[in-house]
């Protein structure tokens, strides 16, 4: 092969001739990465002869992923390796990993090869990609902007070639954000053993796993490899655009996006829109509240033995649950249940709904302040509060930055997102 592999295809070619190579030709792509950037993105990396050793197993495999690498996001389990969810002190007070967490175990199982873990904002709880510890994640086009997280280092690996897949989880956005402000594919799905076996928890009931792809088809062969996906019914799709529920977004964004709209045959409905509007008024601070009150229950035992190992924006996202109102709460459980009420009628009109993932490309740090993360977390968090799988697909704007789409369906075993991905076909949105 004459050229790097990048591709799913590509690395199982590389893989089958040459086990061996291709470990080598994955350590000579981290070797080359800048060291700060490496200390951001990767938490943990075989040795090249432990990767040698788990190529030559996995081409042994006939699964459809047979000798290509992914990476884990540092909150998922595998043997041998320390889980520390980007933190100081995780691993002082949770045992060493003895069992592989569920969804590694299902990738592995069709052939793909453990390549490392990846770096993420401390403990999950975090959109930007920042991490007083290991540095901040920079974009990986332009390094002085964020990657987005807190599933950083897996969106920034796929991005810049790294591997092909890279596993995420998504609580409030976590593979929605990266993925868009990156231009890669990602899809979280809603909670289930994957999110739950084997990954260290930000909020139990919200927290998702999922994976990102650097092209539509590997997140095709992705979809179709893992969650067998029903085939649903043969007539065109239907779909609901909420994008006028958002303001600001721009008039480059909303052409291209509007083009990817009419290949989906997703309609604007005025009247969607604003019930949409009403329905998520306050969002952020009733999500933020829920969120942070199952994040409390995870962390009791070490948020005050332990603080002064904490990033200190992490650990007063965690302590303020420890003063919410009981009105507060009740008026956060509320809107809660309004959310899902109004997803559950939407899904009964419609196949699949669309919002933005970001309301912005990538940002600077300096950037990133109180309002711009209220104001991300009113477009990502309804999507949480419903528990809906998402496909993220990218939207290229000019100079390589990007943004990106959600679009939200009903359950996993969905084909939406599959029938979603062909009718875009060559018409890729990041393109």
């Amino acid at each position: 092969m004459h050229s790097p592999p990048h591709s799913i295809q590509d690395w199982k070619t590389l893989a089958h001739s040459d086990p061996e190579l291709a470990a080598t030709t994955l350590i000579d792509k981290i070797a080359a990465v800048a060291p700060t950037t490496q200390r951001s993105v990767f938490a943990a990396l075989p040795s090249q002869e432990a990767l040698t050793l788990f190529f030559e197993k996995a081409i042994a495999s006939t699964g459809a992923l047979s000798g290509v690498p992914f990476l884990l996001k540092d909150l998922f389990d595998f043997p041998g390796y320390p889980t520390t969810a980007s933190s100081l002190f995780l691993t002082d007070v949770r045992p060493k990993p003895t069992r592989e967490a569920a969804l590694s175990k299902a990738f592995r199982a069709q052939g793909a090869v453990f390549a490392g873990k990846t770096h993420l904002n401390e403990f999950a709880y975090g959109l930007s990609g920042e991490n007083p510890t290991f540095g901040n994640c920079p974009h990986p086009i332009y390094p002085e902007r964020l990657s987005g997280g807190s599933s950083s280092g897996s969106a920034w690996a796929v991005r810049s070639g790294i591997v092909p897949i890279a596993t995420g989880t998504d609580t409030g956005g976590s593979i929605r954000v990266p993925t868009a402000w990156c231009g890669i594919y990602g899809l979280r799905l809603s909670p289930n053993e994957w999110s739950s076996k084997g990954c260290f928890p930000l909020a139990p009931s919200f927290d998702t796993a999922g994976w990102f792809c650097s092209t539509a088809e590997d997140m095709r062969l992705c979809i179709e490899t893992l969650l067998s996906p029903k085939r649903g019914k043969t007539s065109p799709l239907r779909g609901v655009s909420l994008l006028e529920s958002v303001k600001d977004l721009s008039i480059e964004f909303r052409a291209k996006s509007g083009d990817v709209l009419e290949i989906l045959n997703a309609q604007s409905d005025p009247s969607v829109t604003e019930a949409y509007r009403v329905t998520t008024r306050s969002i952020t601070q009733s999500y933020s509240i829920l969120q942070s009150l199952e994040a409390l229950q995870v962390h009791k035992a070490w948020i005050d033995a332990h603080k002064k190992r904490y990033d200190p924006v992490v650990w007063q996202r965690i302590d303020r649950a420890r003063h919410w109102t009981p009105a507060q709460i009740d008026d956060a459980k509320k809107t809660e249940a309004r959310i899902i009420d109004f997803f559950q009628a939407c899904f009964e009109r419609y196949d699949f709904i669309v919002l933005p993932a970001t309301q912005s490309p990538a940002i600077s740090a300096a950037e990133h302040t109180d309002e711009f993360r209220t104001n991300l977390l009113a477009i990502t968090a309804p999507g949480s509060f419903a528990r809906c799988p998402v496909l993220t697909i990218p939207i290229q704007l000019k100079n390589g930055e990007s943004q990106g789409l959600q679009i939200l369906c009903k359950e996993d075993q969905s084909d939406i997102p599959l029938r979603i991905l062909n009718a875009l076909g060559g018409t890729s949105p990041s393109s």
